[in-house]
């Protein structure tokens, strides 16, 4: 019987751990790195370039976007004693208060265009920084009995700021709206979710959510307690008359103070068994608000949570430029990858950087992904096609791999004994892939390192043809002109390779490194013998 030929497309919907491996999409991957699947074909991600160097290999435990009202941007970073402020061309200045601090896993806010930070160190007095100068204690009366370094995360609400204080169910507000703690001091008062969580634990932080109901919205104050109680008030404050709980919910433990992204206006936060986001309490139970973002990665958000429970490492960040959102994996208190979804394509795949140090925080700023590392440097991501670049150097290579699902080809009961496979990609020609067939739900050892055929082309904007005008040493005769098409030099390759494999169904296989060049998989064509039923 001659060959039968059937053709797969790329992992273009990603990750997918709780489907059935015998039933999976077929634009599903079994594991996918390096590669997002956003719009269009699943393309390996940019690199990273050296930004900012600190100038001490401490970690850095914050980073944050901090746009000002003049139209530019800084970036707040911190180590643990010391606060940065970074310009868009790299310079770094020391904005920390005389003394410094004790803890640098600040959570931050920013109102009234003042940017604000607290950490749940204990002995910090929260921040505030307008932008010039350094950062200062907030000017506060009132508060914790232990004194306001016990305020240890900030958010705002309408028009006033709100503060947790470590290890209990309080939170402090100031009585008068729009005071920015700089100058006068204003007065704190509190408010008790003690009697409302039912679930005993601590307040873990607090922040805004607006509700969309039809052709309406509302702005709700929603807090969230250490063992997954989420609260949502209606009002101006507690001292409003109207202010009034609206909704009670009950989800998995969220995995930190910091463990919750902003996403235009909805919150998802970051629990023990997966992603829960705010809007869909409203929408459906819990359970299955669990499963709308995250359904197809929760085993991966749990395996790494057994790793690092609760922890200040636990965040991410809405990327819209790129359409995606980043959430950083810990695994272990220095080390991080990253969970990466794509808006368009509601697909997850993970990053590892060139070294998993590299990415213990990271934040938007410019348009752009960055990365804060454990040894004191920042890196800009989505940055060309080399990892780790410092200075003028080239760089690293980036690494790529991905196990598509597991297919029968149209013939669950027959066994086949597979020939070749013919990737489509959109590459520089020469790539080194490893390319193979796991047969029958079996990993292979190894699969076959392949590489694809060096085109040749004149380059655009080149003159026509190798050769021209060059001049033979030993004659002084015009050596030959060839001629080849003009082009650039990333191509289309749709080259067949050799692929071993007998059974009865079969999962793609392909991995690799690039450097300077961009790598997008298209679609992939099978070809095997069909046997008899087994």
């Amino acid at each position: 019987m001659p060959f039968q030929g059937y053709t797969m497309p790329p992992p273009s919907t990603g990750l997918d751990l709780v489907t059935p491996i015998d039933n999976m999409e077929p634009t599903s991957a079994l594991e996918l790195e390096n590669i997002f699947p956003g719009a269009g074909a699943p393309t390996v991600r940019l690199g990273y370039t050296e930004f900012a160097d600190l100038g001490s290999s401490a970690p850095i435990q914050f980073m944050h976007e901090y746009p000002l009202k003049n139209g530019t941007n800084q970036l707040i970073a911190a180590q643990a004693t010391k606060l940065y402020s970074i310009s868009s061309t790299g310079t770094v200045t020391n904005i920390s208060k005389v003394g410094g601090y004790i803890s640098g896993a600040w959570n931050k806010e920013m109102f009234r265009n003042n940017f604000y930070v607290a950490n749940n160190s204990g002995s910090d007095v929260p921040q505030v920084y307008t932008g010039t100068g350094v950062a200062a204690d907030i000017n506060a009366t009132g508060g914790p009995s232990g004194g306001l370094a016990k305020l240890c995360n900030v958010a705002s609400y309408r028009l006033r700021l709100y503060f947790v204080e470590k290890d209990s169910t309080l939170m402090w507000f100031h009585d008068t709206e729009s005071v920015t703690f700089v100058g006068s001091p204003s007065l704190l008062k509190s408010y008790d979710f003690g009697g409302i969580f039912r679930r005993g634990g601590y307040l873990l932080f607090t922040g805004s959510y607006t509700n969309q109901t039809n052709q309406t919205s509302q702005d709700l104050f929603m807090a969230v307690s250490s063992q997954g109680e989420v609260v949502l008030y209606s009002g101006y404050s507690p001292d409003d008359p109207l202010w009034s709980l609206v909704a009670h919910f009950i989800i998995g433990k969220p995995l930190g103070a910091k463990a919750f992204v902003r996403v235009n206006q909805d919150v998802w936060i970051i629990t023990q068994q997966g992603i829960v986001p705010v809007s869909a309490l409203f929408q459906t139970d819990p359970e299955q608000a669990l499963n709308i973002v995250s359904y197809k990665i929760n085993p991966l958000i749990t395996q790494y949570a057994t790793q690092v429970a609760l922890s200040e490492l636990w965040n991410g960040f809405f990327w819209p430029a790129g359409r995606r959102v980043y959430i950083t994996l810990p695994d272990s208190t220095s080390t991080a990858t990253l969970l990466v979804y794509s808006i368009d394509s509601k697909s997850w795949t993970q990053f590892l950087l060139y070294s998993t140090e590299h990415n213990v925080v990271s934040c938007k700023y410019s348009d752009l992904p960055f990365y804060g590392s454990n040894t004191g440097k920042i890196y800009q991501g989505e940055t060309g096609y080399a990892d780790a670049v410092v200075g003028a150097g080239t760089g690293e290579s980036i690494s790529f791999a991905a196990r598509c699902a597991f297919s029968f080809y149209g013939s669950r009961g027959n066994y086949k004994a597979f020939k070749d496979i013919r990737p489509l990609m959109r590459a520089k020609r020469g790539l080194t892939l490893n390319l193979g067939l796991d047969t029958d739900f079996k990993r292979q050892a190894v699969v076959t390192s392949v590489t694809t055929p060096v085109s040749t082309f004149t380059a655009w904007g080149s003159p026509w043809g190798v050769g021209v005008g060059t001049i033979d040493p030993y004659t002084l005769l015009p050596l030959p002109t060839v001629f080849t098409p003009w082009s650039g030099d990333v191509d289309y390759i749709f080259d067949r390779f050799a692929a071993a494999g007998q059974g009865h169904c079969a999962a793609i296989r392909f991995g690799g490194t690039i450097k300077n060049s961009p790598c997008q998989f298209i679609g992939f064509e099978v070809r095997y013998d069909v046997g008899g039923q087994v």
